[in-house]
């Protein structure tokens, strides 16, 4: 089970340190997405997401770095406004 771990290094008051805000609709539609159930996932992964032409949706889901699984959730690319 992952878990999310917070770097004591961030700076609460460093906008660089801020979370990335998340895109919550779908921008083809306007339909609004579900909510993860999943624990967002670490840079590296996000990074690997996209070398590996696979991606984790919100849900846990495997989908194509753009896409959307049978459930409706997103890839976390799209979630995180990255594609």
């Amino acid at each position: 089970m992952n878990q999310i771990q917070h770097s004591p290094s961030l700076a609460a008051d460093d906008p660089e340190d801020a979370p990335v805000p998340h895109v919550t609709h779908d921008p083809d539609t306007g339909l609004p997405w579900p909510d993860p159930t999943v624990p967002e996932p670490e840079f590296v992964s996000l990074a690997r997401f996209l070398f590996e032409a696979a991606a984790d949706a919100t849900d846990g889901c495997l989908v194509e770095p753009d896409g959307i699984c049978r459930h409706g959730h997103p890839s976390w690319l799209l979630r995180l406004g990255v594609i």
